[in-house]
């Protein structure tokens, strides 16, 4: 996967060119023989790249030869900062991100940040000062992790990265053990290692005399108050930075790729793209089982566009293939049950290496508020509060109240109150007292950018990708509107059926019915009336019109896959870590195998596991 990596060695003042060559092929192995880098006594960076967008060189120096940047991503409405800059007598050559983001550092120094609007991660280095800037955006949309162990600080956009140092520490963090399996996502700044954490989303993290400190540059904010404003005025306001921010992420000349589902941010993303009038050729991309909901509604959006569609059939078996592949790219701290984007990335890279993808609309726009965060609860009660409602949503692996039986009597002792004390205080980070607004804070600054990016990694492993949800003005709208124009999706739903009526009259997956009301909706209702009183009298067997998903794991773990799954999580080594009970785990293994569903806590196992054989029992 694509991104950045490197070193400070405050003890060895020499060049380790061996550690930043087996850093590049942690990173990514396939990628690592063209990576590009700079060594100076005692530091080392670079960077790896596809080279489908800012293919310039790297590192890119100022004109003084003192200050070098090694980057990843890109930045969005620049044209002004450039203007402004060139009045100040810079010269931006390349027209590269990378670039601009130097002169801009060394006009405003650490203040530079602030100006940025993008999806980036990026290294800055002083030599004169010998001082060291890393800096990521405002969502942390390109993780980066750092340790420093013995005198050397290392960072890297993979963990798997800094593990190429032998003499990091391969202790393994319990409590990320334990996160990762009660929320299928770590929290905080935690990684799967003791030594090792996650940079925070919106900082600045400085390197220099030995020492390293981090500072937040942005943060996310819900009012206490809100103006009084019509709703169509916020739906105007939301189509507006909509098609801006996508125009902003379209300016080249590349083929796009869509990955197009039969929900709706995909496929608001699908018609802005199609208003823009351009010579590049365009795709909408959706994989599934044939037949399944989403490749029956995306065929259909997609239909309303000039777009090429194309449609990947999820094989039964695809995880034998791909398991340890995006347990590597994902630094073993995502569900594998959720990573499917790999399998058809060759095939859809021959025709886009730029692909779009509708991520963080629901984070954004309101996907967890409901009716029951609109009350004043007691701080101890609220968290119990947020804790139900990610059970009812389906979001917990694994119950608190389970771990006594999920874990052995002394990781349970070790783990402690940790999980609850994480999670509260990931609540109560938000300044509010609102649970609605405390429930948006958390998915944005904790289950966005340690779970639901994880997909996002997968695709950077052979694609480009660009997240235009993820733009600060659509950002910053996106907190000031009245937390209850947001429940049940309601402002971007209503802006969505009133600037694209046709595209709304598609099913929406999550409802199976079309987001107007015509006749098509008024039929559909009407047949699932009309088969609930036949089951009713017992004419027939089904109750509803069945949702017809587009993966079935639950089926493959008990079929195609039993001996996969059971090879890995039964075996005695997997049994014997420590961290499970062992008679529990085999329990799960032995219900799921005869009927139950434990696919996500399957999934969960089976990436803890494999990433334990890939980096821990190799080592």
């Amino acid at each position: 996967m694509p991104g950045i990596f490197g070193f400070v060695d405050n003890k060895n003042q020499g060049t380790n060119e061996k550690l930043l060559a087996d850093m590049a092929r942690g990173l990514d192995p396939k990628l690592a023989a063209k990576f590009e880098s700079y060594m100076d006594p005692g530091l080392g960076m670079g960077r790896i790249s596809l080279g489908v967008v800012n293919p310039e060189p790297q590192p890119i120096w100022n004109d003084a030869h003192t200050l070098c940047i090694v980057m990843e991503g890109e930045l969005y409405a620049t044209r002004s900062l450039s203007i402004d800059l060139m009045s100040l007598g810079y010269r931006l050559l390349t027209g590269n991100p990378a670039e601009l983001m130097l002169c801009l550092y060394q006009e405003y120094g650490e203040a530079f940040a602030e100006q940025l609007n993008g999806a980036f991660v990026a290294a800055i280095w002083n030599a004169p000062e010998r001082r060291l800037v890393l800096v990521n955006d405002r969502m942390g949309l390109y993780p980066l992790y750092y340790a420093s162990v013995n005198g050397r600080f290392l960072f890297g956009s993979g963990l798997r990265a800094l593990l190429s140092d032998a003499s990091l520490p391969r202790q393994v963090d319990g409590i990320a053990i334990a996160q990762f399996l009660t929320f299928d996502h770590l929290l905080g700044d935690r990684t799967l290692l003791s030594a090792a954490r996650l940079l925070p989303q919106g900082s600045l993290l400085i390197v220099e005399q030995g020492n390293y400190s981090i500072r937040p540059y942005a943060s996310l904010q819900y009012p206490r108050t809100y103006p009084l404003r019509r709703g169509e005025e916020y739906r105007e306001e939301l189509v507006f930075l909509m098609r801006q921010a996508v125009a902003r992420q379209a300016a080249d000349v590349l083929p796009k790729a869509i990955m197009l589902s039969g929900g709706l941010d995909s496929r608001v993303l699908a018609a802005l793209l199609n208003e823009i009038d351009a010579d590049w050729p365009v795709y909408t991309f959706t994989w599934g089982l044939p037949g399944c909901d989403d490749a029956r509604f995306a065929a259909e959006i997609s239909s309303f566009t000039r777009a090429e569609h194309h449609f990947f059939e999820l094989k039964p078996d695809f995880l034998l293939s791909t398991a340890e592949e995006s347990v590597r790219i994902t630094d073993g701290m995502g569900n594998i049950v959720n990573l499917h984007a790999i399998v058809s990335l060759d095939e859809e890279t021959r025709y886009a290496q730029l692909i779009y993808k509708g991520f963080m609309g629901d984070a954004m726009f309101g996907r967890a508020v409901e009716p029951i965060l609109w009350a004043d609860y007691d701080p101890g009660v609220a968290v119990q509060v947020h804790l139900r409602l990610h059970e009812l949503q389906g979001l917990l692996t694994f119950h608190p109240a389970e771990h006594h039986s999920l874990f052995t009597d002394e990781f349970y002792q070790g783990v402690g109150n940790a999980v609850m004390d994480s999670y509260q205080a990931g609540m109560e980070a938000s300044g509010s007292t609102q649970l609605a607004a405390q429930r948006l804070y958390f998915d944005l600054t904790q289950r966005v950018p340690r779970m639901t990016i994880k997909g996002v990694e997968v695709v950077r492993s052979k694609a480009f990708v660009r997240l235009p949800f993820c733009d600060n003005d659509l950002l910053h709208l996106a907190q000031q509107v009245p937390l209850g124009m947001l429940q049940d999706r309601r402002l971007i739903r209503e802006a969505f059926q009133t600037t694209f009526p046709k595209m709304a009259s598609v099913p929406f997956s999550w409802t199976g019915l079309p987001m107007v009301d015509n006749f098509r909706s008024i039929s559909m209702r009407a047949r699932r009336l009309l088969q609930w009183h036949l089951h009713q009298r017992g004419i027939s067997s089904q109750s509803e019109v069945r949702w017809r998903p587009y993966k079935d794991y639950q089926t493959w773990f008990r079929t195609v896959l039993r001996d996969w799954v059971e090879g890995i999580l039964l075996n005695p080594a997997s049994l014997d870590r420590g961290y499970f009970n062992p008679e529990f785990v085999r329990q799960l293994v032995a219900e799921h195998m005869a009927g139950a569903d434990h696919t996500v806590r399957l999934g969960a196992l089976l990436s803890i596991e494999l990433w334990h054989q890939l980096y821990i029992d190799r080592a």
